[in-house]
């Protein structure tokens, strides 16, 4: 008659491994955690503050609006920019600036790209022209009833991209939309007529 067995014992290897899977995925996921934390409170103690933009009321050079309602004319303003942070530097790329009447383009132009240092107030002037641009009947009619008063309210759009520099870093280029809102522009009979008076509108950022 056999001699009877004693209990069997199911190896260990299987379980000690999976115990050991568990408690490298439990790690790994530890170091992402505390990586994230780390860049999070690192971000917000650099991260960019949103620079103010105040746009100065402008002048109207040489317009003319012919009797098939083509549109030629400059325009001149003064752009303040103020760069609030005080560890962040600022990259401008070209802008292309828009003007609308009434939310129709007359006028365009270029910023060329500049850099503003942290804390920094920078004022520039900015040029645009319409072109013989072609106008709606209707529009023609609106903007030679608004020039009778010498002034044209307007809104300039301006598109772009920025980035940060803090020491030798630089973030990435992020997209930017200025939107400067019911801007009065005086037209003056002068060749070198002013670029407005001290008076303007803030301008919203979206970045």
């Amino acid at each position: 008659m056999p001699n009877p067995r004693g209990p069997s014992h199911e190896p260990v290897l299987g379980s000690r491994s999976s115990m050991m899977v568990k408690t490298i995925i439990t790690g790994l996921l530890a170091l992402i955690v505390m990586i994230g934390v780390t860049i999070l409170i690192i971000w917000l103690t650099i991260k960019p503050r949103t620079p103010a933009y105040f746009i100065n009321n402008g002048s109207i050079h040489d317009y003319n609006l012919s009797k098939d309602y083509h549109l030629n004319a400059s325009y001149n303003f003064v752009l303040k920019t103020f760069n609030p942070s005080k560890r962040m530097s600022v990259y401008y790329d070209k802008m292309e600036l828009t003007l609308l009447f009434k939310n129709e383009t007359i006028g365009s132009g270029v910023m060329p790209s500049w850099h503003q240092h942290k804390r920094n107030r920078t004022t520039s002037e900015l040029d645009l022209e319409s072109h013989n641009v072609k106008l709606s009947e209707a529009m023609s009619r609106d903007i030679e009833m608004v020039k009778s008063t010498n002034q044209v309210v307007v809104d300039l759009k301006m598109k772009g991209r920025i980035r940060s520099k803090l020491g030798i870093w630089k973030s990435r280029y992020y997209h930017m939309t200025v939107s400067c809102v019911n801007v009065v522009a005086e037209i003056s009979k002068s060749l070198n007529g002013s670029r407005g008076n001290g008076n303007g509108v803030f301008c919203e950022a979206c970045w």
